[in-house]
């Protein structure tokens, strides 16, 4: 292979792969993709144009609108399996995940956690916002929408 072929390659692969070091791209037990990150606007926007691609869309924040890192995920499938079982160190977390009913975990770095249960069907998006009690909270954006 010449050079210019090896540079090609290289460009293709670095073309998949989100342009900041802080998005983490990932496997869940059943091999399937996720991505999580969301730290500053360029991530988000990041993850903005690639949130199609991903069967869930996962968004924590405070009651008051900011985005919440340092977090605890699980998500176990109908039949209490663990599918997805990471340390959330950034706000948004988009999973591909199979058509089915499942359970999603997020725990606050506080000792709360909340609970949410999702269904994914076929060509539909689902997204949970999870929002947190914080103490000195004075975020003045607006929460995120449900």
């Amino acid at each position: 292979m010449n050079i210019r072929g090896v540079l090609l390659g290289a460009v293709i692969l670095t073309a998949s792969v989100p342009t900041s070091a802080d998005i983490v791209e990932g496997r869940t037990v059943n091999d399937r993709q996720f991505v999580s990150g969301g730290i500053g606007s360029g991530e988000v926007e990041q993850l903005k144009q690639v949130a199609d691609k991903y069967s869930l869309q996962l968004i924590v924040s405070s009651r008051a609108g900011a985005y919440l890192a340092d977090m605890h995920g699980l998500i176990t499938g109908a039949n209490g399996q663990k599918i997805l079982d990471t340390q959330l160190n950034a706000p948004w977390l988009l999973v591909d995940l199979a058509p089915g009913t499942y359970t999603v975990a997020v725990t606050h770095q506080g000792g709360s956690t909340q609970r949410r249960s999702v269904t994914i069907v076929p060509g539909k998006r689902e997204q949970l916002v999870m929002q947190f009690d914080v103490p000195g909270d004075t975020a003045k954006n607006p929460a995120p929408a449900r």
